[in-house]
């Protein structure tokens, strides 16, 4: 994986840019540029096999600060080679570049591009919004971090209460790395072994997050990821690329 040699790196979008074009060549995928903010190219990438009624949709660094979540998902990426183009995947490797660059959480009109997917401005999420809109999305993974977290978390969307267990054994691919956040309360709402099971009819007051557009739209299995911002780059790393491959291997065997 590139994050050990490159870590020092991990904000710099060129380079974030270079070896997914690389990974694309080597696993036959597709990166093309869909739309260009201040100046910064933004890139989607698809699988030979995504059809117009089915995809599995992932995404990373929505908030330049969480730099881990982009290295997570190209690390993911570099290791699965062998399989990326014969799973339906649709990817957005850096939804935020300009917060990347500049390590903020915002863009550069200072707008939190994770709380603005009932009516966006941006083009970039315009373009997803109207890239999926007749799209089948079978699964949904958001990768995000945590400035104040204390271990590894994710959020999955409250199903009328009712869990299959998947969140557990996700959380359980981190542990070797980083060790679940025991905290019952995060970000206001109740936790319980790093599970969050928000409901939908609750949404955040300054506006609907990425994942919950998917949930509400595609009501499909959506998962965000977290993990501790502060801890080192490469347990971060391991641990969302280990949450990747455990939920895409159980779910698409």
């Amino acid at each position: 994986m590139s994050f050990t040699k490159n870590s020092y790196r991990s904000h710099d979008y060129k380079f974030l840019l270079q070896r997914w074009r690389t990974v694309c060549r080597m696993a036959g995928l597709r990166m093309e540029k869909v739309a260009e903010i201040d100046g910064l190219p933004c890139f989607e990438v698809t699988s030979p096999i995504i059809k117009e009624h089915s995809a599995i949709y992932l995404s990373a660094g929505i908030h330049g600060d969480e730099s881990g979540s982009t290295e997570a998902l190209l690390a993911w990426a570099e290791s699965n080679l062998d399989r990326l183009s014969s799973l339906p995947l649709l990817i957005y490797p850096c939804l935020n570049p300009w917060g990347l660059i500049n390590n903020s959480r915002w863009d550069a009109k200072g707008t939190d591009l994770n709380r603005i997917w009932e009516n966006p401005s941006n083009p970039f999420i315009q373009h997803i919004i109207s890239r999926t809109k007749n799209i089948t999305i079978e699964l949904v993974i958001t990768l995000h971090e945590d400035f104040d977290g204390q271990g590894v978390y994710l959020y999955e969307p409250s199903r009328n209460g009712i869990s299959d267990g998947k969140a557990d054994e996700i959380i359980s691919a981190a542990t070797p790395f980083i060790a679940r956040d025991p905290r019952r309360k995060i970000d206001g709402r109740k936790a319980k072994n790093g599970i969050i099971r928000p409901r939908p009819t609750n949404p955040p007051k300054d506006g609907i997050p990425e994942a919950l557009y998917f949930y509400l739209t595609h009501k499909c299995p959506t998962f965000t990821f977290e993990t501790p911002s502060e801890l080192d780059l490469s347990l971060r790393v391991q641990a969302q690329s280990a949450m990747i491959g455990h939920l895409l291997c159980s779910d698409l065997k």
